[in-house]
């Protein structure tokens, strides 16, 4: 899978885990995008074939390295902007 998809199915995993949200209205387990559903429900069995965190696997070594370098740039620590910023 594409670290696109694979970025954009992290990101509804951490979506999920923030807090409230309007659930899709398909699989109700992810935030709705706009009345167009999940990711999820979208893609997987689509356009990819699974979804690494839904079956307990591990992110590819790829995605986690961009995302590390991008945290890095961004000066975000586990996953979590840096305090101090001025907005």
């Amino acid at each position: 899978m594409c670290i696109v998809c694979e970025h954009q199915l992290y990101e509804e995993h951490r979506n999920a885990e923030a807090g409230p949200f309007v659930p899709c209205r398909k699989c109700k387990l992810f935030p709705d995008s706009g009345g167009q559903g999940c990711y999820h429900c979208f893609a997987v069995g689509n356009t990819i074939d699974e979804c690494p965190e839904c079956l307990g696997k591990e992110w590819s070594a790829e995605f986690l390295a961009v995302k590390a370098e991008v945290d890095e740039e961004l000066g975000e620590e586990d996953g979590e902007a840096s305090k101090g910023l001025p907005f």
